[in-house]
């Protein structure tokens, strides 16, 4: 008989939630080894650590390479990868600009247009030079820094589904501040239920659902972080082609996917995009989405149909 053990942490700045079936006494011990491989994460990875390897990285900016831990390698390498497949607009370099607004800060600010281009100017993921045969990192130009902020959840949710297999457990979701990825079905009879919220700050009300197994659910918007002055909005997702929060007409798009990883490094840049470029982009990297536009319409690919159950009555479109 198998029974549900649960854990709620705080680590990488968020709420992170464990619900995981299993049989056997020493269950718990799954969830602690669980909490601490994200903090072990945390230490290596986190931009607000002054000790981690990402800060080392920062710090030697245009002098010399660092060695990093095969993880560390391993998700920056991925960040290339992805930087690529979105022309730029996934980019861990923005972090320059995202420390200039200070959106996620006390204190945001409106940079000028003479700093934003400053700024601009060491922003590229192409200045990341990697040394595969000694696992070593280096910003070829002086003041960059890299960020994972964009991608380590997702890195890190796959890390931990992996865990949960090698200790035979085959019913488990891992939630990382909103960073969603089950293990198997929630029991023999019921698939894992993920709710599709209403995109705006501290919403609670659910407009839809998705029924799934062994998949990852990721969802971008502009509307938890923000600030407002002279009456407009400025939110905290940056065009890093811009250096200015993006113009979208999205409300949120939501990646549906194997790997979170690739949900989490896709669903920025497609919120980005807009809903006609992303469509475009969904369809020819053969995607899963859900979108949510500015005019309350919701755009689903064909292939989630059966998976959505709708809760409101916002227009549907399928492609």
């Amino acid at each position: 008989m198998s029974k549900l053990i649960e854990s709620i942490d705080f680590i990488f700045n968020t709420v992170v939630e464990q619900k995981v079936y299993v049989r056997g006494c020493d269950s718990n011990l799954i969830l602690e080894k669980a909490t601490n491989i994200m903090k072990e994460f945390e230490h290596k990875l986190s931009f607000y650590d002054k000790n981690s390897e990402i800060n080392e990285i920062n710090k030697n900016a245009g002098v010399r390479f660092v060695k990093v831990s095969l993880d560390t390698f391993e998700i920056i390498k991925k960040s290339i990868y992805y930087s690529d497949k979105t022309n730029g607009l996934f980019d861990i370099t923005v972090a320059p600009l995202v420390k200039e607004w200070g959106i996620d800060s006390n204190n945001p600010n409106i940079p000028s247009n003479e700093k934003i281009k400053d700024i601009i100017s060491i922003v590229d993921y192409k200045d990341i030079l990697i040394d595969e045969v000694n696992l070593s990192v280096m910003l070829s130009k002086k003041n960059q820094q890299i960020d994972l902020g964009g991608i380590a959840k997702g890195y890190i949710a796959d890390k931990v589904i992996e865990l949960y297999k090698k200790n035979n457990i085959t019913s488990a979701i891992i939630n990382i501040g909103g960073n969603i990825k089950v293990l198997g079905k929630k029991d023999e009879d019921c698939l894992w239920r993920v709710g599709i919220y209403e995109p705006k700050k501290h919403s609670q009300e659910v407009i839809g659902s998705l029924d799934i197994k062994d998949l990852s659910v990721v969802t971008s918007g502009g509307y938890e972080r923000a600030f407002i002055s002279e009456d407009k909005v400025y939110h905290h997702i940056l065009n890093p082609h811009t250096g200015y929060p993006c113009k979208t007409d999205l409300k949120s798009i939501t990646i549906v996917s194997e790997d979170s990883i690739m949900g989490d490094a896709f669903s920025t840049p497609l919120f980005i995009m807009g809903k006609y470029m992303a469509c475009d982009f969904v369809k020819f990297n053969n995607l899963s989405c859900i979108m949510i536009t500015e005019d309350d319409e919701i755009i689903i690919t064909k292939d989630l149909v059966n998976k959505f159950s709708l809760f409101c009555d916002k227009k549907v479109l399928t492609f």
